[in-house]
């Protein structure tokens, strides 16, 4: 019994050493661990660049990624450099491991990410069918709750977007960019439908600034939009969810739109999560 007991102990202290360090293929290696993981700041577009410390004596690094801050570790880079640029198909968080011949890093290097700010606040605009003193324009902050929502024909408040429409048809409503049409007093904003190649968490077209599908000036919002991207004037990326368009009540031939948006914090990066 007191052997049965002994191995128990024995086999008890094993697996809590193997939960050590929770890296992310077989913790518990006796290399040293990565440290000064960063993303540097040439990542663009799609493309994640990151850098690390070097680890004397090793074979090489794996790099791991998961998209959320609890989910599974994807291998996704092993390199013999201490560079590593991911093509990534959404945000994510990053993690390095040394390793050499099957002994790895104790644990797991610091953890680096990509995930833009999620501002979960429902904004409401209203277009130029609308009342005079309905707010008409839009601000995206960097950080959660805050956006600002103000009147485009306040030359006070420097808009990024401004709702108008350009028809006079019920619930038809552009986005128009800050600097450009009757109110222009804002900053330049450029758009984008991700829909039309069924994207949602990533802008794909290029990696260093709108091309392609972009629209400069105005962008017409449809009923079934789910999401617009807005490329800034200094060069973040934002996108725009839950986005809903409805018919003003108070008025005849006024719209309102009414969204939520991510904007992502690394500028020139275009990786968004899958709202």
């Amino acid at each position: 019994m007191k052997k049965l007991g002994l191995m128990i102990l024995l086999t008890g202290i094993v697996l809590l050493a193997g939960c050590a360090g929770d890296n992310p293929a077989n913790p518990g290696g006796t290399l040293a661990d990565v440290t000064g993981l960063t993303i540097d700041a040439t990542s663009a577009g799609q493309n994640v660049v990151l850098t690390w410390n070097a680890v004397a004596d090793v074979d090489g690094y794996y790099v791991y990624f998961r998209t959320t801050s609890t989910g599974t570790w994807d291998k996704v880079g092993d390199v013999t450099a201490t560079t590593y640029t991911h093509t990534a198909t959404s945000a994510g968080y990053y993690v390095v491991m040394a390793y050499k011949g099957s002994d790895t890093s104790a644990n797991n290097s610091n953890e680096v990410n990509t995930m833009p700010v999620d501002d979960t606040t429902t904004y409401t605009i209203y277009d130029n069918y609308s009342a005079a003193d309905e707010h008409s324009a839009f601000i995206f902050g960097k950080t959660s709750g805050s956006g600002q929502t103000g009147l485009a024909s306040n030359t006070n408040f420097v808009q990024d977007i401004y709702a108008w429409d350009l028809s006079k048809g019920d619930t038809d409503v552009w986005l128009l960019s800050g600097n450009w049409g009757t109110y222009g007093n804002g900053r330049q904003s450029y758009m984008f439908e991700p829909a039309q190649a069924g994207y949602c968490d990533v802008w794909t077209t290029s990696t260093s600034g709108p091309s392609g599908p972009w629209f400069s000036q105005s962008y017409m919002l449809y009923t079934s939009d789910a999401r617009v991207f807005v490329y800034l004037y200094d060069g973040y990326y934002a996108k725009i969810y839950n986005l809903s368009i409805s018919a003003d009540p108070n008025t005849a031939n006024g719209t309102i739109v009414s969204f939520s948006y991510e904007i992502q914090t690394i500028a020139g990066l275009t990786l968004f999560t899958s709202k």
